[in-house]
């Protein structure tokens, strides 16, 4: 099994806190790595008819440091559904009595990962009513918290290290 070794040095007779460092890379979280992604994501919704908002949480563990966006409010499901897709194909309606009229085609304004609208995002082909279940195709994930992760990984690094050098030299 191999071993670790760890020594620990001071520099000018100073000892790191903790609870200093912690509270100063909660602000750093706060004030500069939150904002960034928070507004990364209203950016991705910013031509929906029904946007979700999103809100932040920080964790800071000895090991670990990250942050979870999430979506928020009335239209949160809708990111859920898009971003993370829909099994397929399924039912609906589930149950009831009530007939379904809806128009049969749409062209998706994303691809998979995609960056850039592709479709229309709008209903098109005929329409059709009067029937009590049809089963939905499911909706194929689009992975937009992967690809806002990936576009703004380098900005996050950079926020973060120099957060560390100005709570480090704060102590």
């Amino acid at each position: 099994m191999p071993t670790v070794a760890f020594r620990v040095t001071r520099s000018r007779r100073k000892f790191i806190e903790y609870p200093k460092v912690k509270r100063g890379v909660a602000a750093v979280l706060d004030n500069e790595a939150k904002p960034l992604f928070v507004d990364a994501f209203k950016e991705k919704v910013s031509d929906w008819n029904g946007k979700p908002d999103f809100q932040a949480r920080k964790f800071i563990r000895t090991d670990k440091i990250w942050i979870d966006i999430f979506p928020a409010g009335e239209y949160k499901q809708h990111w859920i559904w898009v971003s993370r897709g829909t099994r397929g194909p399924y039912p609906i309606p589930k149950g009831g009595p009530s007939f379904l009229a809806f128009t049969a085609g749409y062209s998706a304004r994303t691809k998979p990962r995609g960056q850039a609208h592709v479709g229309s995002g709008t209903a098109s082909g005929p329409f059709v009513a009067g029937i009590m279940q049809f089963d939905h195709p499911g909706i194929e994930p689009r992975e937009f918290e992967e690809v806002i992760r990936e576009d703004n990984a380098a900005e996050f690094s950079r926020i973060m290290e120099n957060g560390w050098r100005r709570v480090i030299r704060s102590l």
